[in-house]
């Protein structure tokens, strides 16, 4: 029995042939692209020679081998790098020869929660002699059962292919920056079972769990530190104050490691974005460093201002008027994704149809050489209301409402256009130093009588403002807007969201079914008025009728609410003269 199973430990060549049942070489990809790093291409390309597989195949993010082909390869592998190399990718899972395999799942998971059930759900598209079915799964746990075909007629008993779909499977977690997720495998197909069962769980980032612990260290050593001297008073007031210090601390440590989560996914999206443009030959970046540059013989880029995954934003300057002005380039590998350009378009067709102080004004748009777009925008001077509402915390109510009516302003403006937001949230609305204040971003916005851009079964919008109703992709309209905006406010008034969750698919249920608690309630220190609180709750209702009827009736509300000197005064301010560049 023992020798039986060493047998079946040490890797075989499996005789040559090949099937008619087929899996994805980018499952080999990792390996071979390890070997490469550590042995040179030469290495690469003899072991291909050896076990008769083109190059070609490899390189191809959507080529196929035979089963008996990828045995081969594997079993070639485990001799050249050893066994313990096979059981993860590594740091090679975010190579992008090997994220370019992944371009639809990046399109439409935002969590490795979110990966798993895509894995599970489009299996074909990467095993044609299996399937996954998903079990239990949540924001750090999963577990996935691989079952043969019935049809299938390839010999699967072989455990380096286990191990293969093990390593794809721990390593997922990377391309959020996590590290590998923990496995356990409880039956096997290569021990005689009927399935391979895989049970993983990963690490995230739970603020609440982290800030309760690092309050509670906060305390306990603090307190203990100062309980030496035998006072028992003072040892309590030093363990309130490192509760403090200590949740404070654990709470900004877990917004960085979010943060860094976040962009460690958008970093590998976009790469493997390019990565299928580039085996298509249509790889350039068209929001390189174009300092100097003229757009369009009339636009001299002065400076970068902003970046982020899709593209890039330069101050310029027009050369005839030389007025200032803001240019939105895409980026090379969202120039030529077609969901970026109508994204794009739209926001500049939508925006350029708002004749309204607080909406941004957009001015021109045209194409590079390159045939990639670009869209001039007035340049603005200030900040996001997310970038104020990080460093200064929690707004007072004078200057809240201030901001909260202009909004509205602009918010009936494009709904009277029957333009919807759709992605309303604090980095959207921009705060200007002459205290005016700008709704921007219509990229996700939408015309009451226009086609959707929204795929079936899948959401647009940041799931932390989405209405109950965005959150099942049922149609929208002006008050969805007013729901993500209650949210909004609550936030800006309280410093948290009214609804909490740990991924995407918690924000989708919890906004369907969870009553958040009234600000007076939550905060009483804040002194809220009743009449905001009241303004605000009234915004969060789950049924679409029970929230203000339009924007203009909210923004009447707000005028309702106590502040210093009185009543909210109208805030709009002074609409300056529509200037268009040509």
């Amino acid at each position: 029995m023992g020798e039986t199973a060493n047998r079946r430990d040490r890797p075989t060549l499996p005789t040559s042939g090949v099937g008619r049942e087929e899996i994805r070489a980018s499952l080999l990809k990792p390996f071979l692209l390890r070997l490469r790093d550590e042995r040179g291409d030469a290495a690469v390309r003899a072991l291909l020679s050896t076990v008769g597989i083109p190059q070609s195949v490899v390189d191809s993010d959507t080529g196929w081998i035979s089963v008996p082909a990828a045995r081969r390869v594997m079993a070639a592998l485990a001799t050249a790098l050893g066994r313990e190399a096979l059981a993860t990718r590594g740091p090679w899972m975010t190579h992008p020869e090997v994220l370019g395999a992944y371009v639809r799942m990046l399109r439409v998971a935002s969590s490795p929660e979110d990966a798993y059930r895509y894995l599970a759900a489009n299996s074909a598209e990467s095993t044609r002699v299996g399937t996954y079915e998903l079990g239990n799964v949540s924001a750090n746990h999963a577990e996935l059962s691989y079952r043969r075909r019935p049809e299938a007629e390839s010999d699967q008993n072989d455990p380096l292919l286990c191990l293969a779909r093990r390593a794809e499977l721990v390593s997922v977690p990377r391309v959020w920056g996590y590290p590998d997720a923990r496995i356990s495998h409880p039956k096997c197909i290569a021990e005689g079972a009927d399935e391979c069962r895989y049970v993983l769980d990963w690490s995230v980032s739970d603020r609440r769990r982290w800030v309760v612990l690092g309050s509670l260290l906060g305390a306990l050593v603090c307190g203990g530190a100062v309980g030496v001297s035998g006072s028992f008073m003072a040892a309590s007031i030093a363990g309130l104050i490192g509760m403090g210090f200590g949740g404070a601390l654990a709470s900004l440590s877990t917004r960085v490691r979010e943060e860094r989560s976040a962009r460690a996914f958008e970093k590998n999206r976009i790469a493997a974005l390019e990565r299928g443009l580039e085996l298509h030959g249509h790889f350039r970046d068209a929001a390189g460093e174009l300092a100097g540059v003229t757009l369009g013989g009339k636009y001299r880029i002065l400076r970068k201002i902003g970046s982020g995954g899709i593209g890039a934003v330069y101050a310029a300057e027009h050369i005839a008027l030389g007025s200032h002005v803001a240019v939105k380039v895409l980026r090379g590998a969202a120039a030529i994704d077609a969901s970026e350009i109508a994204r794009l378009r739209r926001e500049a067709r939508v925006q350029v149809s708002i004749e309204h102080p607080n909406v941004v004004r957009t001015l021109d748009l045209d194409q590079l050489p390159d045939g990639s777009i670009y869209v001039v925008m007035e340049l603005l001077q200030g900040r996001s209301l997310a970038a104020g509402l990080k460093t200064g915390g929690p707004m007072s109510v004078t200057e809240a409402v201030s901001i909260f009516r202009q909004v509205c302003k602009g918010l009936s403006a494009a709904h009277q256009l029957g333009v919807v937001h759709r992605d309303l949230k604090p980095g959207n609305i921009f705060l200007c130093d002459d205290r005016s204040v700008k709704v921007l971003d219509f990229g996700m916005s939408k015309f009451a009588e226009a086609e959707s851009l929204t795929q079936d079964g899948y959401t647009l919008g940041t799931p932390e403002y989405m209405s109950p109703e965005q959150c099942i992709g049922a149609s929208v309209d002006p008050r969805t807007d007013l729901y993500a905006f209650g949210v909004l406010m609550y936030e800006a008034l309280t410093g948290a969201l009214p609804i909490a969750g740990k991924s995407r698919r918690d924000f989708l249920e919890l906004h369907q079914r969870m009553i958040p608690v009234p600000m007076r309630e939550k905060c009483p220190e804040l002194d809220i008025p009743c009449e905001l609180d009241d303004a605000v709750m009234r915004c969060l209702k789950k049924r679409i009728p029970e929230r203000p009827g339009s924007a203009r009736e909210l923004d009447k509300a707000l005028a309702r609410v106590p502040v210093v000197g009185g009543h909210a005064a109208d805030s709009n301010p002074p609409s300056p003269g529509r200037a268009r560049l040509g």
